[in-house]
């Protein structure tokens, strides 16, 4: 599609860098200020564990797409520092900042959930805007398809059309986000009423986007290869730890101030 978007100088603007970026850039942001305004958590606690995620993050992100496409780094060692190329694992990608996060949170004292609770829409909005990256550079492309919304990649042969799947993920992120938002508010009540403690809006969204991706995947052209075959399995553990949490938060008690 528009894998350059343009040039500064002699150097080029890839599409996915720079939408990846400022997607994760936004949620890193909102994060931070989640958890300053309404969790209560110092700035330098909340820099910290922010910090500590987004470096899993990119690890975790790494590690996944050259574990499902190992041959590729192996004849091009280089292709490892190219991030504009590609080459990032969603699923991966948030096993790996969960990762850094928890190990973050309990360094700090910051109970997980605050962490979690704060983190909920921030990334859901962050999979919308860069799964728009994804669509500009032609990765991640659906299988064919006459639907009436179909896509021309300019890599496919004259006629070619497919899923625009990249674009079914950032609309499906962007409902969960709102999905999450609009839940939000009831949080506090929730919790006077001791209805709910804990994290909701973290375990809803690691239940939605587990089924988004299980939903959607098998549109993609590479469904069937040994990487997302890989993600779908961790998609149902993720899946099935955010109901299981999502059941704790309900039965757990402990700490909510009764109403009086």
């Amino acid at each position: 599609m528009f894998p350059i978007l343009f040039h500064i100088g002699p150097w080029p603007v890839h599409s996915y860098y720079l939408l990846w970026t400022a997607a994760l850039s936004l949620a890193v942001v909102m994060t931070r200020r989640r958890m300053n305004r309404f969790e209560g958590v110092d700035d330098d606690s909340a820099r910290f564990i922010i910090t500590a995620a987004f470096f899993g993050m990119l690890l975790g992100a790494r590690l996944g797409s050259i574990a499902d496409s190992l041959p590729l780094y192996t004849g091009d060692p280089l292709k490892l520092l190219r991030f504009w190329e590609g080459g990032l694992s969603a699923v991966p990608a948030f096993l790996g900042a969960g990762a850094g996060g928890i190990w973050a949170s309990r360094r700090r004292g910051v109970p997980l959930w605050i962490v979690a609770e704060s983190a909920s829409i921030p990334a859901a909005l962050a999979v919308s805007i860069g799964r728009w990256g994804c669509f500009l550079n032609g990765c991640c492309t659906g299988l064919p398809s006459s639907l009436p919304w179909a896509v021309h990649f300019p890599a496919d042969p004259s006629g070619l059309t497919r899923h625009p799947v990249q674009l079914y993920y950032a609309f499906g992120a962007l409902a969960i986000a709102i999905v999450l938002f609009r839940l939000e508010p009831l949080l506090p009540r929730a919790r006077e009423k001791k209805k709910v403690s804990g994290a909701l809006l973290w375990p809803l969204f690691m239940i939605l986007y587990s089924l988004l991706r299980l939903a959607l995947d098998p549109l993609r052209e590479e469904y069937t290869r040994t990487g997302l075959q890989s993600v779908r399995v961790m998609l149902f553990g993720i899946c099935s730890a955010g109901a299981l949490w999502l059941i704790h938060s309900f039965r757990s008690r402990s700490g909510i101030p009764s109403e009086r």
